[in-house]
């Protein structure tokens, strides 16, 4: 046998058994969706028409909209939301402005700041243009341009004056090893009319439930044979194959010529 062959081979066993094992220790990566409470007072439907409602998905990830109402902060407001995210892996705002004027363009208007159980907190400044824009896309003279690529845009309607609307999401990476206990968000501007506009927010955390780890005995593709569909399947060839292999009964055809001519009488 080729050394070399047998050593890549011996490596590539070895990563996917590191693999298999990592997946059997790290839990599931969660949503937990958080209600924004009585401290929104602003109608989505007094924004946009058909706005997103209810336990909705926007970029991948679960928001509460049930209560369809919208936080609108000005002139050094803030708003807090406290909790207990565990191992928690991001936060996820949907945030905009409104009367978002090109003169505010890469100005420091906000931030989101998150506190944690051991006292540390962290600070994500909110730019005019960079992470943050106008709601109203279709106005003019605003600011309708995000170029931080920890924002995107998950959901484009229509305004309530027929022009187009947007919500975005703004991403706050975490390393899943602290417990968020608060989420602030504060509108730092002191002149103009600009408004932040905040919808929803959702908290990805880390499940404690190990990963399903497949027998040695799939041979299905992955490692999957787990899946409820596999478990499902009637498929003989992703079976596991049995211990002990029956022999197979083959049964002769007679031969009439056997005796030579000669009869039993």
């Amino acid at each position: 046998m080729n050394a070399a062959i047998f050593t890549k081979s011996a490596k590539g066993l070895i990563l996917a058994s590191g693999l298999i094992a990592a997946s059997s220790i790290m839990g599931y990566a969660q949503d937990a969706p958080v209600a924004l409470g009585a401290q929104a007072t602003v109608p989505l439907s007094g924004m946009y028409i058909l706005a997103p409602s209810g336990i909705t998905t926007l970029g991948g990830h679960t928001f509460d909209l049930t209560a369809g109402n919208a936080i609108q902060l000005v002139n050094g407001q803030s708003v807090s939301l406290s909790g207990s995210w565990a191992n928690a892996t991001g936060a996820y705002l949907l945030l905009n402005s409104a009367n978002t004027y090109l003169w505010y363009d890469q100005t420091v208007v906000g931030n989101v700041t998150l506190t944690f159980s051991d006292g540390t907190s962290q600070s994500t400044d909110l730019t005019v243009g960079g992470n943050l824009r106008e709601w109203r896309t279709g106005a003019g003279f605003t600011d309708n341009i995000i170029s931080d690529p920890a924002a995107a845009n998950v959901w484009t309607g229509t305004a309530i004056d027929g022009s187009e609307g947007v919500i975005d999401m703004l991403t706050i990476g975490l390393d899943g090893t602290k417990t968020v206990t608060g989420i602030s968000l504060n509108d730092t501007n002191t002149w103009g009319a600009l408004a932040i506009v905040f919808s929803g927010l959702t908290v990805s955390i880390t499940d404690p439930t190990p990963a399903p780890v497949p027998g040695s005995d799939c041979t299905r593709p992955g490692n999957s044979c787990n899946t409820p569909a596999a478990e499902n399947s009637q498929a003989d060839k992703w079976q596991p194959l049995p211990t002990v292999l029956s022999t197979p009964s083959v049964t002769l055809p007679s031969d009439k010529h056997t005796n030579s001519g000669h009869h039993t009488h």
